[in-house]
């Protein structure tokens, strides 16, 4: 076995909000996981090591929510082919891991191009964060995500973004199909959203017995559940129906915070995607999708924030791959939870441990504990005393103790 240390460092380990300061963490070369850590002088002796000059050492961000490949078409003119979106999602990986992002989790990507790159990933490797991919969301008819793709003559008839569904049965062949591609999380769009121009946030879409029935189809095969979830009613049905996570959360009641608290449902804000297009979406998106989003976005931080005041479970996710919200930028959403009522650890934890709790990969990920790989980010500045240290442009990020950037 062969070990490299990294030395003189002030170590956020992620499981409390403190530094280890004067810290070390040596790192086994060939299996990427951290051996041991500690402060003061390092007696281990090792055939590497790495001096970190009093910089802050982190664990890398895992994004609970994004679309790798997503495509402004109206932007490119160009059909959203599967080359297309499998070049794109490439690019925005690649990005997002120099962003500091080295896990994620897959909500949705057209042609289920995150789950194929996922299943190919070993034999073809490429950069980019590790996944927990989801392919096709599920959808009804005329619902959020009900988006034709492609153009016929270059997809042979023109594929959807979504399984649209009509019943419980409809739910359970989507979970199923979407197993046997490989995906590892299941999207449910439980309600209307700000992007689709046919309905309103508060439109409720599927059903407690469909989003039930995912669950159990879901739960029986080791999958994560989520629910895009926005209008009150939508969410109660999500929350209800066991899902692993509430996406958004835009009117989620006081009933559904003391609920999701007593069964460890968790909450992914990505209060980073309201942000974006409140803030520079006039002129540049529909105007029915601008208005909606300036409607909400208060009660959306007002909500959100009554959540985490009083403890529900919380993840990062950022909704990456949206308006003017690439997945490099994640880091911008600990800067958005901070200002919606989060604490700077509060915020930090949801980008490590909480998530990676959430994607129940926390034995492996999450925090910078032994045994767990050592995937991290050095920093110029302090993050628990300022989260917009994490935005760092120059930042240095490791994964499996390899410097990719």
């Amino acid at each position: 076995m062969t070990k490299t240390a990294f030395i003189n460092c002030n170590l956020f380990v992620g499981i409390e909000d403190k530094l280890l300061e004067n810290a070390w963490f040596t790192v086994d070369n060939e299996s990427g996981k951290l051996l041991a850590l500690g402060s003061g002088k390092m007696e281990d002796s090792v055939e590497h090591q790495v001096d970190l000059k009093k910089q802050y050492v982190m664990s890398g961000l895992i994004n609970a929510h994004t679309h790798v490949g997503y495509v402004n078409v109206s932007k490119y003119h160009y059909p959203e082919t599967e080359a297309l979106i499998t070049y794109k999602a490439l690019e925005d990986l690649k990005n997002g891991l120099r962003g500091g992002v080295t896990y994620l989790r897959g909500c949705g990507s057209p042609y289920d191009v995150d789950v194929k790159l996922n299943n190919i990933r070993k034999d073809f490797p490429f950069e980019g964060p590790g996944m927990k991919p989801a392919g096709m969301p599920v959808s009804i008819l005329g619902g959020h995500s009900d988006r034709p793709l492609g153009t016929p003559e270059y997809d042979h008839g023109t594929p959807n973004y979504s399984h649209l569904v009509n019943s419980a049965d409809d739910v359970r062949k989507a979970v199923r199909e979407q197993f046997k591609k490989g995906a590892k999380n299941i999207k449910l769009m439980a309600t209307g959203g700000i992007m689709s121009q046919g309905d309103q946030i508060d439109d409720t879409e599927l059903s407690l017995e469909e989003m039930r029935t995912a669950v159990e189809e879901a739960h029986s095969k080791h999958m994560t559940v989520c629910a895009h979830a926005e209008g009150k009613l939508g969410i109660h049905y999500a929350v209800v129906a066991g899902v692993d996570s509430i996406e958004h959360g835009f009117y989620v009641s006081d009933e559904d915070i003391d609920l999701m608290k007593k069964q460890g449902t968790f909450l992914s804000p990505t209060l980073i995607a309201g942000h974006q297009i409140a803030v520079y979406g006039k002129g540049k998106m529909t105007d029915f999708s601008y208005q909606k989003m300036c409607q909400h976005v208060d009660a959306f931080y007002a909500h959100v924030g009554k959540a985490i005041k009083a403890g529900v479970k919380l993840a990062l996710g950022t909704d990456a791959g949206t308006f003017k919200n690439p997945l490099e930028n994640t880091a911008k959403e600990l800067t958005e939870l901070v200002r919606a009522g989060a604490t700077n650890y509060q915020a930090l934890r949801a980008g490590g441990l909480g998530s990676a709790e959430l994607l129940k990969i926390d034995d492996e990920y999450g925090s910078l504990e032994e045994g767990k790989y050592a995937d991290f980010l050095v920093l110029k500045e302090n993050p628990l005393e300022n989260v917009n240290a994490v935005e760092q442009k120059d930042k240095m990020v490791y994964q499996h103790g390899v410097r990719k950037f």
